[in-house]
């Protein structure tokens, strides 16, 4: 399966891009509290572009991901749970990351998810607990092509840590 991997690319945040990562720094050293991952998606909302912003916690068995956060043009969405077999997200908990530019609905036939949202691209990436155990992914997903998607993937990774212990949380 084709993918790109983001991180590969060479990346100089400019100055604006950098006072977002400190304030996701700022962010993501937060006391935890219960609406620590709304305001992250919020956040990853806001400063990538994306239509879509999806925090998942993996079940068990790695063989379903049910979402935590699912939000849609920075309104929450009820969460839901679905297989991982034949979606982007299986291909961020195999490669560790993903993106795809454009085309994305059409390279997974089987995720219906992705036809009825309209999704062009997607941009995700897996959540690793302190053992590196596979415990999630975050994803991003657009009508269009996702806008500067090495910054989105370094604001991501900025912000993986506070995800990663929420999410170990949450399944104590």
């Amino acid at each position: 399966m084709e993918y790109s991997r983001v991180y590969h690319w060479q990346y100089m945040p400019g100055l604006e891009e950098e006072e977002v990562l400190e304030a996701a720094l700022s962010l993501s050293q937060q006391p935890r509290h219960n609406a620590l991952l709304n305001e992250i998606a919020s956040f990853l909302y806001l400063h990538t572009g994306a239509k879509y912003v999806v925090i998942g916690r993996l079940s068990d068995s790695k063989t379903h991901m049910h979402t935590l956060v699912f939000m849609m043009d920075g309104q929450l969405l009820e969460n839901m749970t679905y297989p991982l077999s034949g979606t982007p997200c299986q291909e961020a908990v195999t490669q560790k990351f993903c993106y795809y530019p454009f085309d994305v609905a059409k390279r997974f036939p089987e995720d219906q998810e992705l036809q009825i949202l309209g999704i062009e691209s997607y941009l995700g990436t897996i959540l690793l607990s302190e053992e590196q155990e596979q415990i999630g992914v975050t994803a991003l997903m657009h009508e269009k092509q996702i806008k500067n998607p090495a910054f989105a993937e370094h604001l991501i990774m900025v912000l993986s840590t506070a995800i990663e212990e929420e999410i170990v949380t949450l399944r104590l």
